[in-house]
């Protein structure tokens, strides 16, 4: 059994720091918004009335926080699941041993900071900001923690999310 002491070498532990370039999301507009009303039945008049929105203090109408924090998710992987070379997600290409490939959530934080605007061009980044191992019930387990910002056009943060995930050994049955 591999000892949680010695499975994060130091050509794992040089992943922390990493950054991903600042990579444009997708626009959306008003026909996402409809969209995401029609599949979450969410009819917040924040989202379609620019004078309701222009009223509780906002310059117009607003996109809805969820689904500005679904866009960076959305495109970190290919519909196969493997991760998009030109938008990796950084946790899935840390050099972990071959054998770890039981991937797991290990908690998730978001934190909605600024409005966004339909027709915005948000930006994300992501970075790695810890990689620890510890002794688990499956054994030792590899945490790769992952803190990702989505900008507004004035380079302000909208959106922080922090990832861990974690990785064990895969199971023989």
């Amino acid at each position: 059994m591999a000892d949680a002491n010695d499975i994060v070498t130091p050509e794992i532990r040089s992943w922390i720091g990493r950054k991903t370039p600042l990579t444009p999301l997708l626009v959306m507009g008003d026909s996402d918004i409809r969209r995401y009303a029609d599949a979450t039945d969410d009819r917040n008049p924040l989202w379609f009335d620019d004078a309701y929105a222009k009223e509780a203090g906002y310059k117009q109408r607003l996109l809805p926080p969820t689904l500005v924090g679904w866009v960076p998710f959305s495109l970190k992987e290919n519909d196969d699941g493997t991760a998009k070379d030109d938008k990796p997600d950084l946790r899935r290409r840390v050099p972990v041993p071959p054998n770890y490939t039981n991937v797991r959530n290990a908690g998730s934080e978001t934190e909605w900071l600024l409005p966004a605007y339909p027709n915005e061009q948000l930006s994300s980044q992501s970075v790695i900001t810890d990689i620890v191992a510890r002794q688990g019930r499956f054994g030792v387990g590899i945490y790769i923690s992952q803190e990702e910002q989505v900008l507004n056009p004035a380079g302000q943060t909208v959106l922080r999310r922090r990832h861990t995930i974690a990785l064990f050994p895969e199971k023989k049955i």
